[in-house]
């Protein structure tokens, strides 16, 4: 689910290096595009070099306060209004172009790359500034069409349409962006549903019946369904000409060849699938979740049946730890967010296995998971098991507690009482059970404990075999 991002090498004005690999992301018709003309230019005389491409939120925000506070000319909007949030512009080096703006203008148009200026005047604000508007292009159209008219510009329409696509919030829309996909894949998808707000209201689920999906189904489940009709229509925005890791000044100047946009086909490591028992086959036919992290998954994604699965490498949590301040954390928080029955205490992340699961709330209630729910996680074959028992940032997936890391084989306290704040290697296996989380093992630590073992147990047995 979502859009793809696709990680890209291409030459950039920093020193002659590539682009820096937390801006080297775009979709895959982007991807395209960059490729296309990067090829025509060569073929020209010149190369296509860049100095900026995706931001993420933090990004987008810095960007936004260097215009206000002066440090940079050009327009920068706050996040939640930047193409390039959602790896669809790109700002290039036009001394390097070694052609009249007018001649790279014709090429932006051949693979269908619109710069944000009237006229192609090299000396004006922004005309180094390129965006693929893909099918989100249609969303601005609405917009203009006076169908929606909560922003104040269809350009930034189109770019909350295009941002939420990818899985990252947009502010105005709330914080999770998986409703904001169902409203943005509804008006490409031809529907009219009065405005994109992320609020699915009486439009939207008119809207979603229209296009013969269950109205009353789940979030999730809506934006599967929906998502698969995108890709359907939209194939190019999630399909990718050639290969993935791209040298832009050496590709051919005709591309034929077509590939998914997808890594190859996610496998667990030997040592863990041994234990997976059925769950490798319901792999086959799990939902991916395409938001982006910090830190990405190898995998991501709803197993039939509901529950969440990720695999991936897990930092350090020392919420709730009593004796955490000052021992190495400088994340430490004492209080965690799920409390026991008293409502007062923490888990103490030094004697409680718990993970974390991103912000905001409806990330993991869209999903059917509460505070409280148990998890299996598994680590080079061995299966222990924990409890959803903190939140942590919307950009960040896989964290767990000195305990948890401990069972793992992954002691991170030292003798004189700090911590080794560091994650663990990729490849741990986390899967939450939604909806198993039982007030009563609540009581306190010691009930506490013993129901993660002798649940999480029970479930994970029920799931593989």
């Amino acid at each position: 689910m979502f859009g793809p991002l696709e990680d890209i090498k291409i030459k950039s004005i920093y020193h002659g290096a590539d682009l820096p690999k937390n801006m080297a992301r775009c979709t895959p018709d982007m991807l395209n595009a960059l490729q296309g003309a990067a090829a025509d230019v060569k073929s020209a005389g010149g190369e296509l070099i860049l100095s900026d491409l995706y931001r993420s939120y933090d990004m987008q925000l810095q960007a936004h306060l260097d215009y206000v506070t002066g440090k940079k000319k050009a327009f920068s909007p706050p996040p939640g209004g930047s193409m390039h949030e959602a790896g669809r512009a790109f700002d290039l080096d036009l001394s390097t172009l070694k052609m009249k703006l007018s001649d790279f203008w014709k090429i932006a148009a051949k693979h269908q790359l619109q710069p944000i200026i009237d006229t192609p005047s090299a000396g004006a604000l922004e005309a180094w500034h390129f965006d693929c508007r893909g099918s989100h292009g249609l969303v601005y159209d609405y917009y203009a069409a006076g169908k929606g008219d909560n922003f104040a510009k269809p350009y930034t329409a189109m770019a909350a349409s295009a941002i939420v696509s990818t899985g990252v919030k947009v502010d105005t829309l709330g914080g999770d962006p998986l409703t904001g996909f169902v409203q943005s894949g509804l008006i490409r998808l031809g529907q009219e549903i009065g405005d994109l707000d992320g609020r699915l209201g009486p439009k939207s689920r008119a809207g979603i019946a229209a296009l013969e999906i269950d109205s009353d189904a789940s979030a999730q489940s809506i934006a599967a369904e929906i998502d698969k009709l995108l890709q359907k229509k939209f194939p190019q925005e999630y399909f990718v000409e050639g290969a993935h890791e791209l040298a832009l000044a050496d590709l051919p100047i005709s591309l034929t060849t077509v590939v998914p946009a997808v890594r190859p086909a996610y496998e667990p490591s030997q040592a863990n699938k041994a234990v997976l028992g059925k769950v490798a086959d319901l792999l086959k036919t799990a939902a991916p979740i395409g938001q982006s992290f910090a830190l990405q998954p190898a995998f991501l994604g709803i197993l039939p049946g509901q529950c969440l699965y990720f695999d991936c490498e897990l930092q350090l949590d020392t919420d709730g730890w009593p004796e955490g301040k000052g021992k190495g954390d400088d994340d430490w928080d004492p209080k965690t967010s799920l409390k026991y029955v008293d409502r007062k205490t923490s888990l103490n992340a030094n004697a409680v296995p718990y993970i974390v699961l991103p912000l905001p709330k409806s990330w993991t209630s869209n999903r059917g998971i509460s505070l409280g729910d148990y998890a299996a996680v598994i680590h080079k074959g061995n299966v222990t098991f924990a409890v959803f028992g903190d939140e942590g940032p919307a950009d960040k997936i896989g964290e767990a507690s000195i305990q948890l890391l401990r069972a793992l084989g992954e002691e991170r306290l030292k003798p004189n009482g700090r911590v080794i704040n560091a994650g663990t290697e990729p490849g741990i296996i986390t899967i939450v059970f939604p909806g198993s989380g039982r007030a009563a093992d609540l009581k306190d630590q010691p009930t506490l404990t013993a129901a993660i073992q002798s649940e999480g147990a029970r479930l994970f047995k029920e799931l593989t075999t």
